[in-house]
């Protein structure tokens, strides 16, 4: 007889996966960007590459989020990650036979990206598959515990890419991720399905136009109070996380007068400040149910101040430190949103909302990126740096519960009854 596994197994095996790729996804940035540097010495071409990594889950969001939607999540990912084993092989190959060009690896980089744009929000809609029955406390923590795979596989895949750049040529680097995905495959592979999982509702519904293209996930945001909110906060976090990552090379070099060491200093307090409030959340840091409207608004409340002492700062002590601080208090947006996400939409509707909810992600993240340069060139660095801390308050007061309550109530009636009712829905 089939031994039965455990929801622990399958989230551990999910966490293995990710892990993983998440390392060799990073593994492989730095190979490229470090490859296609000393090829041409074209910042222009580097900043192509940043865009087509950027425009595949931006342009194909809604199309990503209706398939999801209608096949098993776990096939899905299974098929994505083979494939990105497949593309990440190519360029080894291609270059060990002397056919490796510049346009190719765009070709390649953007094929990729596909796969990794469609794979982020088909691994969040497919938490909710394993964890049934689980209470939203739980939800919380398992999103902390996949951001924090996350998080330490984005301090230790550049790590390690950097130092197999002193051993192989770039594009044999690049070529590693192949077999991290493919470890990422088997992780996945081992984790059993159940009857809920291998033949979603939608699937029994034909596909239109309107489906196609992900509109009941739309329809679903803008008519829960609670999505809309969601989807809001976590567009700002893009229009402040990215941005402020950005402007780090700047602060380095320009304010404080260091150099690269410096640079990867800061960078990895950053990510440090990420990994550990993640490592806290996924221990149980915010436990009452109570206080998930008020989490996401004070991280903004709390981030504006140190976003602004960050741009002010004079030394590498202070900005290592406020960095630090920066990266943990915006880090907490990240599994709040989601798991708010999961307790608000019906199932039916989960993988296109992730979707769109990734595709605001990385629009407000373009615009605040695209908004950079005229910032600085006009009113300077630290301006900038307090130009985001001025979103971040406004942003945290806005959506604070003290004014905006969380349970609001319309015609003399609390809305609990159709979060309640969603809720119930959800888990039957």
């Amino acid at each position: 007889m089939r031994v039965i596994q455990t929801t622990t197994s399958k989230m551990r095996y999910l966490f293995l996966g990710q892990f993983i790729s998440q390392v060799g996804e990073n593994i492989a940035r730095v190979a490229l960007l470090y490859y296609i540097y000393r090829e041409t010495h074209s910042v222009a071409t580097v900043a192509l590459t940043g865009v087509l990594q950027n425009l595949p889950p931006l342009l194909f969001s809604p199309v990503t989020g209706s398939l999801l939607d209608r096949h098993d999540k776990r096939s899905v990912l299974l098929v994505l990650d083979s494939l990105r084993t497949l593309l990440s092989l190519a360029i080894p190959v291609l270059y060990l036979f002397h056919f490796l060009s510049i346009p190719s690896i765009e070709v390649i980089v953007f094929l990729t990206t596909i796969c990794s744009g469609a794979f982020g929000p088909g691994l969040y809609s497919f938490i909710p598959s394993i964890l049934e029955k689980a209470a939203p406390d739980e939800i919380l923590k398992a999103n902390s515990t996949i951001q924090t795979t996350g998080n330490a596989g984005i301090l230790i895949g550049p790590l390690l890419g950097g130092t197999l750049l002193t051993m192989l040529a770039a594009p044999l680097v690049m070529g590693v991720a192949s077999l991290t995905f493919l470890l990422s495959v088997f992780f996945l592979w081992k984790i059993q399905k159940t009857p809920q999982t291998e033949r979603p509702a939608a699937h029994q519904t034909p596909l239109s136009i309107e489906k196609l293209f992900a509109f009941h996930g739309v329809r679903e945001i803008l008519r829960s109070e609670n999505l809309r909110e969601s989807f809001t906060i976590y567009a700002v976090f893009g229009l402040l996380i990215v941005p402020l990552t950005l402007l780090l090379p700047e602060l380095v070099s320009d304010k404080l007068g260091s150099g690269g060491m410096a640079f990867g200093g800061l960078l990895t307090s950053f990510g440090l400040g990420q990994l550990a409030m993640s490592l806290l959340m996924s221990r149980g840091l915010f436990k009452k149910k109570d206080h998930e409207a008020k989490i996401a608004p004070a991280a903004l409340l709390i981030a504006s101040g140190v976003i602004v002492f960050l741009g002010n700062a004079v030394n590498n002590a202070e900005a290592f430190f406020a960095a630090f601080l920066v990266g943990g208090i915006l880090s907490v947006i990240h599994p709040v949103v989601h798991a708010n996400v999961f307790c608000h939409t019906q199932k039916a509707s989960l993988g296109s909302v992730m979707s769109l909810l990734s595709a605001g992600f990385l629009l407000f993240a373009s615009i605040g990126s695209a908004l950079l340069p005229i910032f600085t060139g006009h009113l300077g660095l630290t301006k900038t740096f307090e130009i985001l801390g001025l979103v971040s308050l406004v942003s945290g007061v806005f959506f604070s519960p003290i004014h905006f309550p969380y349970f609001r109530k319309e015609n003399g009636q609390s809305n609990i009854g159709e979060r309640g009712r969603i809720q119930k829905v959800y888990l039957d």
